[in-house]
């Protein structure tokens, strides 16, 4: 299908999120609906955000939301406006001890896409700090360069989708991201010109073992991320038959569940130790799925879910001080 872009309204950008679970945030913005990266894994077509609007999507023109991901992208030029009402009014911020009050762009898309994208981002970052709250952006674009006088805060920290460093297997599986390569050199110069930063190890393909953890490590670590989050690719709703559709080599694999939660379990072990031999293990932070549960200790599961990140924020920040704490935690 031909590519659709197209703007959407939305009436409240700053949704509170169960993102806590990974050690993400207490809250979401998503600056658009869709994206044009179509990474073939990506589950966000198969969530309630995109699933439960066909009929919408359809009017638009997008006929298969699922399907066609990453033909499309709806973008919220309104954010930055309403986002400013409502933290003017706003009495209350919800901080668990997980997600420590940080509000995430985006878990829906990519804030950096494009030009489009990243001016909203940036002018929505620009009044979440007015209003003193945490930031962490999460992207595979590269624009976010264009944005360092306002991304060198101690409320703001940087992270890149690097769940591996090889051009040729990310043209596959990551249709129209940016290169891995690229990716990599941007954090680095982030890094240096004083962004705090992160990395997303995630999501790995299963043909990945001990020496590319410790490759990739290797490089992770001259940029000295604060935390480096890590999972494996999941078949979740219809991204196993968009990695078909794309000639993934490993999708049947990805979607047999016994295969997929023995690799997730082996590189799992791979990784830290990996971790372990470079001296970063301190720095992983596991996305276990609780789908495992019976298939590992119920310890090593839960020792992960609501865990905080060791990163640290300024607590004296104004947004803590109207802060309320929610301590809700996943049950089985």
């Amino acid at each position: 299908m031909n590519i659709i872009k197209d703007t959407e309204k939305i009436v409240n950008p700053l949704q509170e999120s169960a993102l806590n679970k990974k050690g993400l945030c207490d809250y979401v913005i998503n600056v658009a609906s869709g994206c044009l990266h179509g990474c073939s894994f990506c589950y966000v077509p198969s969530t309630p955000a995109i699933r439960a609007r066909q009929t919408e999507l359809k009017q638009k023109g997008i006929v298969n939301p699922q399907m066609d991901w990453g033909n499309y992208l709806l973008v919220r030029e309104e954010i930055p406006e309403i986002l400013e009402q409502k933290l003017a009014r706003k009495k209350t911020w919800r901080e668990t001890p997980e997600g420590k009050g940080v509000v995430l762009l985006c878990s829906g898309t990519d804030p950096y896409q494009n030009a489009q994208t990243a001016a909203i981002t940036r002018k929505t970052v620009k009044v979440l700090l007015k209003y003193n709250k945490r930031v962490r952006i999460l992207t595979r674009g590269l624009l976010w360069l264009n944005d360092l006088d306002i991304l060198k805060s101690k409320n703001v920290t940087v992270g890149m989708s690097l769940p591996f460093i090889d051009d040729k297997l990310g043209r596959t599986i990551e249709r129209n991201a940016p290169l891995t390569s690229q990716r990599y050199e941007v954090l680095l110069q982030g890094s240096k010109a004083g962004c705090r930063t992160f990395v997303a190890l995630a999501p790995t393909p299963p043909s990945m073992k001990l020496d590319h953890f410790k490759a990739n490590l290797e490089k992770i670590m001259v940029i000295n991320p604060e935390v480096i989050f890590w999972e494996p690719i999941n078949a979740r709703g219809t991204n196993g038959k968009r990695m078909i559709k794309a000639g993934v080599d490993f999708a049947h694999s990805v979607m047999n569940k016994k295969v997929w939660e023995s690799t997730f379990i082996r590189q799992w072990d791979e990784l830290e130790k990996a971790a372990k031999e470079l001296g970063c293990l301190e720095k992983l932070h596991i996305w276990p799925d609780p789908a495992l549960r019976g298939c590992i200790s119920d310890d090593r599961l839960d020792r992960w879910l609501y865990k905080p990140t060791i990163e640290k924020w300024d607590r004296s920040t104004a947004a803590l001080k109207t802060a309320k704490i929610d301590r809700a935690r996943y049950k089985k």
